[in-house]
């Protein structure tokens, strides 16, 4: 899997760890569930965003789709940093996506399927999953281009 999150450390990729914000979790297990935050297509050391823009203006939709893929990986990498392997993953239960569209822009569907495309890939069909997309106008982190969490059923 490719992924724009490599961190490389004495000749070596190692995982990136994710940053901590004042009152909000990066997800929050509740029984067999674990609730995911919003992630964007964001640096996980820095924060900085990776792509910024309004799709459809400053943004390709192929660029949309890439960034939504970038969050797939990045929350791919948060939910094996906490359970220790993807294989304790029992399903993706739901998604929502909120997709930052320039005027004239509806196409939130294809940008949404970068993130949804990765999740099945990695996961096939564990990573299946109900989805909402939503258009948007404006998003954090100086106006990143898609935003996504997701609930995940989870074995023992």
């Amino acid at each position: 899997m490719d992924t724009i999150n490599k961190i490389i450390e004495n000749g070596q990729e190692i995982e990136p760890v994710y940053k901590k914000k004042r009152g909000i979790v990066l997800l929050r297990e509740v029984d067999n569930l674990i609730f995911v935050s919003g992630h964007g297509p964001e640096d996980q050391i820095t924060g900085e965003p990776l792509f910024r823009g309004r799709i459809g203006k400053e943004l390709t939709p192929e660029e949309g789709y890439a960034a939504a893929r970038e969050c797939g990986i990045i929350i791919l990498g948060a939910l094996k940093d906490t359970l220790g392997s993807l294989d304790r993953v029992e399903r993706v239960v739901k998604a929502f996506g909120l997709v930052n569209c320039g005027e004239g822009f509806h196409d939130v569907e294809h940008v949404m399927d970068g993130f949804s495309d990765v999740i099945a890939d990695v996961l096939e069909e564990r990573g299946y999953h109900a989805r909402t997309a939503m258009g948007t106008h404006n998003l954090p982190n100086n106006n990143i281009p898609v935003e996504i969490e997701v609930i995940v059923s989870v074995r023992p």
